[in-house]
């Protein structure tokens, strides 16, 4: 286990997760935690949304030292680039030793950006590697909604057979496949 406490790991997961996506080429994604005022907005459900914001930050409120890691992504280049673009959601239970990728949702989905159809990959790089620095070799999705499934059964997701509100993958898999899908290439071939 990590001599490192959450916080630490956390940190060092956001400044890796921001290298990583720059050199994917993805210059104009900023990675950042959420402020007071984002997370007001979350609890009182402002923005266009079909997931439960409310819900989410009463369930997985709290900060890094009750294992709760918020990611903001935002989008530098934007006339507003100060507006949530992006938010990530993950819980880290030190008890049970697992990870999960809790909520995720690109607010702007209905804008082509940068942020489009990555926000899952950019996910998956911040708890791949808060995983390996905390020696877990699985990711958890908790409570994964009908219509994400298929799209995280294609990074090596399974529902999990004695919990079925979750869905888990080994960190290796889910890194194999990241580097496949981020060169083009459908895992599904190979």
């Amino acid at each position: 286990m990590s001599f490192l406490s959450t916080q630490q790991i956390h940190d060092h997961c956001l400044a890796t997760t921001q290298e990583a996506i720059e050199i994917l080429g993805w210059t104009n994604i900023s990675v950042g935690v959420l402020s007071d005022e984002e997370r007001r907005q979350l609890e009182d459900a402002n923005l266009q949304s079909p997931l439960d914001w409310r819900w989410a930050m009463q369930t997985y409120s709290g900060n890094s030292e009750d294992g709760i890691l918020d990611i903001t992504l935002k989008l530098i280049d934007r006339d507003e680039p100060e507006q949530l673009h992006a938010v990530i959601i993950c819980k880290y239970d030190w008890r049970r030793e697992q990870f999960s990728i809790c909520m995720l949702e690109n607010f702007i989905s209905d804008e082509d950006t940068d942020l489009t159809g990555n926000v899952l990959i950019i996910a998956l790089i911040y708890a791949t590697t808060f995983c390996q620095i905390a020696e877990l070799d699985d990711v958890y999705i908790q409570d994964p909604t009908e219509d994400a499934q298929p799209r995280y059964r294609s990074y090596g997701f399974a529902q999990v057979w004695d919990d079925h509100s979750k869905m888990s993958a080994d960190v290796r898999d889910i890194l194999n496949t990241i580097r496949l899908k981020v060169n083009g290439i459908d895992p599904d071939e190979e």
